[in-house]
């Protein structure tokens, strides 16, 4: 079974640890994550990234700097952007950008 290697960033230390504990519950995939953006290049040079899951509290300019970041390093990145609706909405954007069939948590 292949493991999805998801990065979650966003500026709220709360929501970015629920996202994390949220995506981590489902054996296909690995979360990290951090609010801290100077930590992103670091992040992808020590781990692969498949996904950036945007959260909360990063203007459009630093998303696009983000994924530039990343996709430097990992050039097939997929992004998706969170801004909440539940672990319901969570799971079909993962499934629709990884292609996958989840099943619910």
């Amino acid at each position: 079974m292949k493991i999805h290697h998801i990065l979650v960033v966003g500026k709220n230390e709360a929501i970015v640890a629920l996202l994390i504990k949220l995506v981590n519950k489902y054996p296909e995939l690995f979360a990290l994550g951090t609010c801290e953006l100077e930590e992103v290049p670091s992040i992808c040079q020590e781990s692969p990234i498949d996904v950036v899951l945007f959260s909360s509290g990063l203007s459009l300019q630093q998303e696009k700097e983000m994924v530039q970041i990343v996709s430097q390093i990992h050039p097939n990145v997929k992004t998706i952007e969170h801004f909440g609706g539940g672990s319901g909405l969570l799971r079909t954007e993962l499934n629709q950008v990884l292609g996958l069939e989840l099943l619910s948590f």
